[in-house]
């Protein structure tokens, strides 16, 4: 006989990444990286403009952590270029793009996971 709580398991974790999902479509983009984000995270704010793809990694699961409040599982940064403002990856399948905006603040921008 099977458990009934494996399909309510799993509907409630299809559930929880659709929802996660629509969080990071509405509020995914435009987030300035500021002290307050940075709260509680490894990577202090005077460290950012020197970030290789590892500390780029933790700041950009920090936030997600932080943002939507769902703790990162596999963070990966592909590209890191200090000199040019710019970082990217993956965290748990949702991309993620760190950039310098035309104020020379930091904005991390969000994308859902790849279909």
């Amino acid at each position: 006989m099977m458990d009934g709580n494996v399909n309510t398991a799993s509907m409630g974790e299809m559930n929880d990444q659709a929802g996660l999902e629509a969080l990071v479509a509405d509020l995914g983009s435009g987030n300035v990286i500021d002290a307050e984000l940075l709260e509680g995270c490894s990577v202090e704010a005077h460290e950012l403009d020197e970030m290789g793809p590892e500390e780029a990694a933790q700041v950009a699961a920090h936030c997600f952590a932080t943002l939507f409040g769902h703790t990162v599982e596999s963070a990966q940064c592909s590209e890191a270029d200090a000199d040019a403002g710019r970082w990217a990856g993956t965290l748990d399948g949702f991309g993620f793009v760190i950039s310098r905006d035309d104020l020379g603040d930091l904005v991390l921008d969000f994308s859902g996971p790849a279909s």
